[in-house]
């Protein structure tokens, strides 16, 4: 089943304002305050930070989280709120805390799951049951939401909270910096970072208001820093999401593009608009100037100041495009109608998704190190085991189900893990924390997993989305949540094929588990697809 998607409640706090009536009250009246500033390593950067008693990192976040939290709960009754799906996304979940900490013992320590954060966060909230967590970079936050759309729209859930959060901490900062991305104290132009908690609740229940009529996910191999200059994956992320609204380019009135503050971005952001609509485009509004960039936050900060700015959404805009491009190349796109009627309409069958290969490995550093490499045709660089592992495993599950592979088929990954990419946590850390220097610019945690993305999309071309889910809970749980997940965007006909790893990095052993699932079983193809495709890199 096919069902509507809207969005019942708005929650925001920010630089803007602690909830989400002073932020457009604030957007609205011109009195958005200038950028502070923050001080990493005895530099200054220009800084959004949410006007919240400083408390330490564990208060601040409680406090910010439960402000959104009371403005998304006046939607539901109390019995339904404790039982809603949470969603979480972020690029940094509580590396503040963990500065703080690091510094104050003299030590790193890191939490037992990649996403113990997320559970204290549901904590909080009254939410029961496990979080989802996504953490896609700049993305996450659509990433979450689109999680959350396609279960309510396929039946599997009645309704879903979707909070993004980026809080202030020294990693995400010392990162940017030593990749020479941030605009200075001085004037020099780049990015101005912000802090950020926000979220929507969505629901199927009948309504009027924005739903939420498609969302697309892409990835864009060029580089770990920005999309390729021509912004065709861009073009084709917009392209694909208004198909999947039964929407023209012509039909939006209301363009959010990313404008993100980097030269490169935005010339291919630009290319791309130009291509989807030519010279005519639709009315643009950028936020960033007033809130900075929140990163894996932006996403909802964002849409929930476009969708409550009356003046921002005019009742001439049926349908809105949201636009966002990430590192590691992660990118996404977004379309909202308002008060559009969605009839119930058949999918597919959603037992045509077949489990058509299941791969366990366990290997040391040297093994895994050569398994990438051959995967790849070249060594891995910037990224370390994670992506490593995701390599490795990917081209087994390829290599498992060869016979049965036609020409290239649109391939989505969802990969999960407990530990995540412990070794870059602890390592700069301890560099920032302990020892005062600056870490390498790629060990930072808002790049790590999304890293692992892009040789994925060199060896395999017709990857067209990647999502890493930090991993609380059950491992069980997890399984079948992204199977749930990969079966409804099998059955949608978003994508051919979806494959699904757990993968743990150890110290001496890496582990990982695939397992690939396919729209159709290899009898339902007709013969002229069964020869296997071939794959570069592959030696």
């Amino acid at each position: 089943m096919k069902r509507a998607v809207r969005i019942a409640a708005i929650g925001h706090c920010s630089a803007l304002g602690l909830t989400l009536s002073e932020a457009t009250d604030a957007l609205c009246s011109d009195r958005a305050r200038p950028a502070s500033k923050r001080t990493v390593l005895g530099r200054h950067w220009p800084w959004f930070g949410m006007a919240l008693a400083d408390d330490g990192p564990e208060l601040r976040a409680r406090d910010a989280i439960t402000r959104v939290g009371k403005e998304l709960a006046v939607a539901l009754p109390a019995a339904d709120w404790s039982a809603t799906p949470l969603f979480i996304a972020s690029s940094s979940l509580q590396m503040g805390a963990l500065e703080t900490s690091a510094r104050e013992v003299g030590s790193v320590v890191l939490p037992p799951d990649a996403a113990a954060f997320s559970q204290q966060v549901a904590d909080w909230l009254g939410i029961a049951g496990t979080p989802w967590t996504f953490s896609t970079t700049c993305t996450s936050g659509l990433a979450a939401l689109d999680a959350a759309a396609t279960l309510i729209r396929s039946g599997e859930i009645e309704r879903a909270l979707v909070l993004a959060i980026e809080l202030a901490n020294d990693t995400t900062l010392a990162g940017f910096s030593g990749l020479g991305l941030l605009a200075s104290a001085s004037g020099e132009p780049g990015l101005v970072l912000g802090e950020a908690v926000a979220g929507v609740l969505l629901t199927a229940a009948a309504g009027p208001g924005w739903h939420i009529a498609a969302c697309r996910l892409g990835i864009d191999g060029h580089s770990p820093t920005g999309p390729a200059p021509d912004g065709n994956v861009i073009a084709t992320v917009i392209r694909s999401a208004l198909a999947d609204a039964g929407l023209h380019a012509a039909d939006i009135g209301l363009l959010k593009p990313h404008a993100g503050g980097l030269d490169a971005t935005a010339a291919a952001e630009a290319h791309a608009l130009t291509a989807v609509f030519g010279s005519t485009q639709p009315r643009q509004l950028d936020f960033k100037a007033a809130l900075g960039h929140t990163l894996g936050a932006s996403g909802l900060a964002e849409l929930g100041l476009l969708l409550a700015t009356p003046d921002h959404a005019p009742s001439t805009a049926r349908h809105a495009l949201f636009n966002l491009i990430g590192f590691g190349g992660s990118i996404a796109a977004l379309v909202l109608s308002r008060d559009r009627s969605h009839p119930t309409t058949a999918l597919g069958d959603e037992g045509t998704a077949t489990e058509t290969a299941r791969i366990t490995l366990e290997l040391d550093s040297a093994e895994l190190t050569h398994r990438a490499r051959t995967a790849l045709g070249a060594p891995v660089r910037r990224a370390g085991t994670l992506a490593e592992l995701c390599l490795a495993g990917v081209d087994a599950c390829l290599d498992a189900t060869a016979t049965e592979q036609g020409p290239a088929r649109s391939t989505a990954v969802l990969f999960a893990s407990r530990s995540g990419p412990r070794a870059a946590f602890h390592r700069v850390l301890e560099d920032l924390c302990l020892r005062n220097e600056d870490p390498m610019p790629f060990d930072f945690l808002a790049t790590q997993a999304m890293l692992a993305a892009l040789p994925l999309k060199n060896c395999l071309p017709e990857l067209e989305a990647a999502c890493y889910l930090p991993l609380t809970g059950d491992t069980e749980l997890q399984w079948l949540r992204m199977t749930t997940l990969a079966r409804a965007w099998l059955a949608s006909g978003r994508h051919a094929r979806v494959l699904l790893g757990m993968v743990e990095p150890g110290q001496d052993k890496h582990h990982c588990e695939w397992r690939s699932l396919s729209a159709a079983s290899p009898s339902e193809r007709p013969p002229s697809e069964s020869r296997p495709p071939s794959r570069p890199g592959r030696r």
